[in-house]
């Protein structure tokens, strides 16, 4: 096989690999976008439409699916764990409203850091240890928002 040969193959199989994953971050962003409807959150969802026409379109750039718009691939996924939209799920754990750290909760004279909101949304808040960067979900229930 010679060398112009086997350039040609890694590129086709660079190209395929790509239009794979920007298949798959299709899919993700359509069902980011369904939930974010289903919970409310019109301004989200707009934004997110633009994200997904350039990422069709191909109009994102190669690294890390970003469009200039507020949107790029990481704040897909990191919506999606708050969301506990699938395969994310269980990306970070759930806890009551006034539980505390638990790496910093053990810490003598009670020297664990405070935490705070990081960011709500309909449902609920995430939540990160200001000591140690822990994160975690705390979910209204149905009581608590009736």
């Amino acid at each position: 096989m010679s060398p112009a040969h086997i350039v040609l193959v890694l590129l086709l199989n660079i190209s395929s690999d790509a239009a794979v994953r920007r298949g798959e971050l299709l899919k993700t962003v359509a069902a980011l976008g369904r939930e974010f409807v289903h919970r409310g959150m019109h301004v989200h969802a707009a934004k997110l439409r633009l994200y997904y026409v350039a990422l069709r379109r191909g109009w994102a750039s190669s690294h890390r699916s970003k469009v200039d718009v507020h949107w790029s691939e990481d704040l897909v996924i990191e919506w999606c764990k708050i969301l506990q939209l699938p395969p994310y799920q269980h990306a970070y754990p759930v806890r009551t409203p006034h539980s505390g750290c638990s790496r910093c909760k053990d810490r003598p004279n009670n020297e664990g850091g405070s935490f705070q909101t990081e960011s709500t949304f309909p449902g609920g808040w995430k939540v990160r240890c200001s000591n140690c960067g822990e994160v975690w979900l705390v979910l209204e229930t149905k009581s608590s928002s009736a």
